[in-house]
């Protein structure tokens, strides 16, 4: 499968290269900055190559979302002719900066939701919000990923969770996708309280 992360280039979007490259995926890592997005797959030491995200999307059949979300509205409506049509899984987490215990977006919905309102025709779903990005670096390691997002193409991306060696948990649809957003901000709490980096989810009963 073709894949690109776009804004691929931080801790989560490199973690993510990891385990997708592992899992034998063509792979790509875009940036604004092509020469930017070549050392970042340089320093995965994987099979991975890095271009624009421009190029990237365009590329692609899944696109994979890794950006902080100051700079989530701008990525996206500069991509969203290259994504029509596409899978899209935004990881992203809104975390409000005056307050890191909360999230906070533009439209008071989830960032995801956001993406399928700016992209329109494309399959949107929110995932890896509850991952950490050092445990995508060892391979042996699974966890539980909540997916939201619509039932239409919804199995293809299950599918792409299990071959990098985790959980994927139908969380339901689009709509939900603001609580698996604030499960990040709830794994942080955690991990400050108990003084570890890696808390996750584990869902039971299922």
């Amino acid at each position: 499968m073709k894949i690109a992360i776009l804004g691929g280039t931080g801790k989560l979007g490199l973690g993510l290269a990891v385990r997708l490259s592992a899992a034998g995926h063509d792979l790509v890592i875009g940036s604004r900055d092509a020469g930017k997005a070549e050392e970042a797959a340089k320093s995965t030491a994987a099979a991975v190559r890095g271009t624009t995200n421009g190029d990237a999307a365009a590329w692609c059949e899944v696109a994979l979302l890794s950006v902080p979300y100051a700079s989530h509205r701008a990525l996206v409506e500069s991509l969203k002719d290259q994504l029509r049509g596409k899978i899209i899984i935004d990881a992203t987490v809104p975390i409000d900066p005056a307050n890191l215990r909360q999230i906070k977006t533009e439209s008071g919905k989830s960032a995801a939701e956001e993406t399928a309102a700016i992209v329109g025709e494309a399959d949107v779903f929110a995932a890896f919000q509850t991952v950490s990005h050092r445990l995508l670096h060892h391979g042996s390691v699974s966890h539980d990923v909540l997916v939201a997002g619509g039932a239409a193409r919804k199995s293809e991306v299950m599918e792409l969770i299990r071959s990098m060696a985790l959980q994927p948990v139908d969380a339901g649809p689009i709509e939900v996708a603001g609580h698996l957003e604030r499960m990040t901000v709830l794994l942080l709490s955690i991990n400050k309280a108990n003084k570890v980096k890696e808390s996750g989810i584990k869902i039971t009963g299922i």
